[in-house]
């Protein structure tokens, strides 16, 4: 529970078990900063509760948009309108969210032009219907553990 989110500009980073993209910040004055995350194309706040050792069941799909080096965001040459690289596949109030108990898919950007003229992408559906992004399961050795929890906890 202790564990801080790790912000490095637009990108991510991992600190200690922890892990985000730009967020709020301490807005609430308790020493936690906020990443954040699109879910039926709304922006909402997170951080990073707990990592954990096996995929939950039930679990929530997150997208990593990364170009296999850095999250998509942290490119110098992708449209500003993308304000995270993290979509989800649900988000709270819909019948299927499990309170943000993560499985990280990754999705790599192998056509930035075209990323660009669709950007931002902001449900799961914008991830998985990209004919230039490649969906696979797991981390692609960066950015989010695998498996954690990260509840979704107000708007962006």
């Amino acid at each position: 529970m202790g564990a801080a989110l790790g912000v490095a500009g637009a990108g991510l980073s991992v600190t200690g078990t922890a892990v985000a993209n730009t967020g709020n910040g301490d807005e609430k004055g308790n020493g936690k900063e906020f990443g954040r995350v699109y879910a039926n194309d709304v922006l909402w706040r997170t951080n990073v509760v707990k990592v954990l050792d096996e995929r939950p069941d039930p679990e929530d799909k997150i997208y990593f948009l990364h170009d296999g080096d850095k999250p998509i965001v942290a490119r110098d040459d992708v449209s500003g309108d993308q304000e995270s690289p993290f979509v989800s596949e649900s988000a709270p109030g819909d019948p299927d969210w499990n309170g943000g108990k993560w499985t990280h898919f990754s999705a790599e950007v192998t056509d930035v032009d075209a990323f660009n003229d669709d950007a931002p992408l902001t449900n799961d559906e914008d991830v998985l219907e990209a004919d230039y992004i490649e969906v696979t399961l797991g981390r692609p050795g960066f950015g989010p553990p695998n498996y954690f929890i990260c509840p979704l906890n107000g708007r962006a």
